[in-house]
C-alpha cells in the first residue's frame, strides 16, 4: 500500500535533494482547507490492514488483563482497537510497546472524555500502525521501570524487526520525560544502504506536543524536549503539530534523517526552536535534509533564541518557503543562523498565518471537545502566556476522571468511513477566540476565523 493511499505526503528524499538543486521547484503538498469549507479539515483516515481486521474492544481502564488496553496492543492478529470506555489510564510505570504489526488503534470510538494515559508511555516498535485520538502524558510519576526516561509516545527501531509506516494522527503527548513525540532507534547509524536499520517513513499529523518537563527526573538534568528524529531516520513528515512551551527540539532533526515539517506552529520554545545538524550520537553522519513550509513560530515569555532554524552543528541542508517567524509582538526573526545551509525558496506571503488558525482549531486527540490541559495550552498560545514546566503539578496534576461506557457496534465493512465520521465529530466544531492572538501580533484577522 503506498502513503498516497494512506492519506498522507510521499517521503520525499528524492524530492529534497532536486530541491538543493534547483530552488525553483515546485512543492506539491496537501493545503487543508479551503476558506470557508470546515469539512475539509479533517485530513483521510490512513488505513493500515489492522483496519479490517480483528475487532478487538477496549472495555476498561485498566493497566492490564482482560479488556484493557496492554491486552488489545498485544494480540498478534492484524487488528482494529476500539474503546466502550473513557477515561484514564493509569500505567503504573510500566509503558506500553506495540510489537505486533497491522494495528488500528482508534482512540475517536471512546466515549468522552476520551483516553488519557498516564505514569508511562506508548511506544511503536514495529510497522504499519496507526494511533488516533489518545493523549499521553507521563509526568515526573512514570518512571517507576528500567527505563527513568520515557518518551510519551513515538516508534523505536528494538528487536521485533523494521519500523515503518507509522503514523500519529490526532495525539497529545505533554509532559514527557524526556521528548514527548518521536522517532528513534540505534546511535549513529547509516540508513542509506539499509533504511530498515532505524525507524523510518513516521508521520505525526495534527498532534499537539507540549510542556515537556524541563528540571524533573532525567538523569542529564534538564530535559524539556519536543520531538527527536534520532539518527539517520528517514521520511518523516510532521504536518499540522503544535508545539508549545519545550525548551529544545519542535523538531529536532540529527544526522543523516530527511524529514519534511508542514503547516505546523511552534510557540514558546526556549534555546532551541528547530534543531538540525550532521551529527549522530558519537560520530558525524550525512548532514539532516529538511522541508519547512507554511510554518509559524511565536516566541513566548521563556523563548531566548530568535532564530526559527538552529545549527546545532553545522552542515544540515534545508529549504524554507512560506515559513514565518516572529516575536511575542510580531517583529520579524531570523529564519536560519549561518551554520544551516539554507534555501529560502520563498518569502511567507500575507495569507502565511492562516495555518496558524488551522493549527489552534485542529491539533490534539479531541479538538472540538477539549480536555483542561489541551485547552489551556492552546488558550496559551492565543493569549500569549505560560511556561516552560518542571512537573506536571505546577499546571494542575494528572486528570481525575471516572470511567464512562458505550456500546459500540462496528460494521463489517467501510470502517474507514465510519472512524472518518466519528473522527469529524471530534475536530470540525472547534470555536476560538483568536482577537487577542491576532491583536499581539498586530495581524489582520485570519480568513478562517470563525467565532
Amino acid at each position: 500500500m503506498t502513503t498516497e493511499e494512506k492519506g498522507y505526503p510521499p517521503p520525499m528524499p528524492i524530492l529534497l535533494a532536486f530541491l538543493f538543486a534547483c530552488a525553483t521547484a515546485l512543492v506539491s503538498l496537501p493545503r487543508g482547507a479551503e476558506d470557508g469549507e470546515q469539512a475539509q479539515l479533517v485530513k483521510p483516515i490512513p488505513k493500515t490492514a489492522g483496519i479490517d481486521g480483528a475487532v478487538i474492544r477496549v472495555t476498561n481502564l485498566a493497566a492490564e488483563g482482560p479488556g484493557s488496553l496492554r491486552e488489545a496492543l498485544d494480540d498478534r492478529r492484524p487488528r482494529l482497537v476500539v474503546f466502550e470506555v473513557g477515561g484514564v489510564i493509569d500505567l503504573r510505570g510500566r509503558s506500553l510497546v506495540v510489537r505486533e504489526p497491522h494495528l488500528t488503534v482508534a482512540g475517536q470510538t471512546a466515549p468522552d472524555p476520551g483516553i488519557t494515559i498516564i505514569r508511562g508511555s506508548l511506544v511503536v516498535e514495529t510497522s504499519d500502525v496507526v494511533i488516533q485520538h489518545i493523549a499521553v502524558r507521563p509526568g515526573d510519576g512514570a518512571s517507576l521501570e528500567a527505563d527513568r526516561t520515557p518518551d510519551a509516545m513515538g516508534t523505536r527501531r528494538g528487536k521485533s524487526g523494521p519500523v515503518r509506516d507509522v503514523v500519529f494522527d490526532h495525539c497529545s503527548a505533554t509532559w514527557a520525560i524526556d521528548e514527548n513525540l518521536s522517532a528513534s532507534g540505534p546511535a549513529d547509524v547509516d540508513s542509506a544502504n539499509d533504511i530498515d536499520i532505524t525507524s523510518h517513513d513516521i508521520t505525526l499529523r495534527s498532534c499537539l506536543i507540549a510542556e515537556g518537563l524541563s528540571h524533573s527526573v532525567h538523569p542529564k538534568g534538564e530535559h524539556s524536549k519536543g520531538t527527536l528524529i534520532h539518527d539517520g531516520v528517514r521520511n518523516v513528515s510532521i504536518i499540522g503539530c503544535l508545539y508549545a512551551h519545550n525548551r529544545e527540539r519542535n523538531p529536532r532533526l540529527k544526522g543523516g534523517t530527511t524529514a519534511t515539517l508542514f503547516g505546523s506552529v511552534m510557540y514558546d520554545w526556549g534555546n532551541q526552536c528547530v534543531g538540525v545538524g550532521a551529527r549522530g550520537n558519537r560520530r558525524i553522519l550525512e548532514p539532516a535534509e529538511a522541508m519547512l513550509i507554511d510554518n509559524v513560530a511565536i516566541a513566548g515569555p521563556d523563548t531566548r533564541s530568535a532564530v526559527f532554524v538552529k545549527s546545532v552543528d553545522p552542515g544540515a541542508k534545508v529549504m524554507l518557503r512560506d515559513n514565518v517567524a516572529v516575536d511575542a509582538h510580531g517583529a520579524p526573526l531570523r529564519l536560519a543562523d549561518d551554520g544551516v545551509r539554507a534555501v529560502i525558496d520563498r518569502p511567507a506571503e500575507a495569507g502565511a498565518y492562516t495555518q496558524l488558525e488551522r493549527v489552534l482549531r485542529t491539533a490534539g486527540s479531541r479538538p472540538a471537545r477539549r480536555d483542561a490541559v489541551d485547552a489551556r495550552i492552546v488558550q496559551s498560545v492565543i493569549d500569549g502566556t505560560g511556561h516552560i514546566i518542571d512537573g506536571q503539578q505546577q499546571v494542575g496534576g494528572y486528570p481525575v476522571r471516572g470511567a464512562t461506557k458505550r456500546a459500540l457496534v462496528v460494521p463489517e465493512n467501510q470502517r474507514a468511513g465510519w472512524l472518518q465520521r466519528m473522527s469529524d465529530e471530534l475536530e470540525i466544531g472547534a470555536i476560538l477566540d483568536m482577537t487577542p492572538l491576532w491583536k499581539r501580533l498586530n495581524v489582520a484577522p485570519s480568513p478562517d476565523s470563525r467565532k
